[in-house]
């Protein structure tokens, strides 16, 4: 199959679809099949379509269409793993995909259990080096200031996780957490000044912004690690407005 598609030099729709029905039967059941499902699938929707090396709101549409298998999962490991590659290697996706994507791990983490899950021992609520490695390539990480940045709906995916899942998580968990959420509020409070971000740059946050994350913090009543982790890199000041609750330093 590998062959007749390298000869045939792209994919089309009906191989797409093709490809995604032998997937249901086989159910990742196969390994060699799941490495060319996810490789001809990632190639046609990046490199044989238009826009060429993103993903429109169309294919994004598609793709999730062909991928929620119920309940907003996806079936098996292969079509987590076709998930991930596309938006690991795509220049733009769209909104609802990456949070529909965000929402596989968060599932294995708070459950212990899908297909986020399969073939280790998940504990619910913890985060293990498995769920932050694959949260690393959704986020883009390896791309460094070139990396895409998240949307407002995958960050509160991001902080459900952070203060659902305080046992004992990854410890790379706390700084993909901190530097992904200061990156989204650092893009949202100086768009023209995104890439080359040093994550040790402080952040001071629009009144809008500082709101949201006023009410995130707060509303559990305690301060994850995570949480901590992103303090760090927020500038204290925006920390010590009148509107908190209760003052950040009696948080911590």
């Amino acid at each position: 199959m590998r062959q007749a598609w390298l000869e045939a030099g792209r994919a089309t729709r009906a191989d797409a679809d093709a490809l995604f029905a032998l997937q249901g039967v086989l159910a990742g059941a196969d390994a060699d099949f799941n490495d060319l499902f996810a490789e001809i699938l990632t190639s046609y929707l990046l490199d044989g379509l238009e826009p060429g090396g993103g993903l429109s709101p169309e294919q994004g549409e598609w793709l999730q269409s062909m991928l929620d298998g119920g309940e907003g999962l996806v079936l098996n490991a292969a079509e987590l793993e076709l998930l991930v590659r596309v938006i690991e290697r795509a220049d733009s996706v769209p909104g609802p995909l990456a949070t529909f994507a965000l929402r596989q791990i968060q599932h294995a983490a708070m459950t212990g259990e899908g297909p986020a899950a399969r073939g280790r021992i998940h504990f619910s609520r913890v985060i293990d080096a498995a769920d932050t490695a694959m949260i690393a390539r959704l986020l883009q990480v390896a791309r460094g200031d070139k990396r895409r940045i998240i949307s407002r709906p995958e960050a509160e995916i991001l902080f459900d996780m952070a203060e659902a899942c305080t046992g004992a998580n990854d410890p790379a968990w706390d700084g993909l957490f901190a530097e992904a959420i200061q990156a989204h509020l650092f893009a949202a409070n100086r768009p023209n000044r995104t890439n080359g971000l040093a994550l040790t740059t402080p952040v001071t946050l629009a009144e809008r912004d500082s709101a949201w994350l006023q009410r995130r913090i707060q509303h559990d009543g305690r301060v994850s690690r995570a949480e901590r982790a992103l303090l760090a890199l927020v500038d204290p000041h925006q920390m010590a407005g009148s509107n908190w609750d209760t003052p950040i330093a009696q948080m911590l």
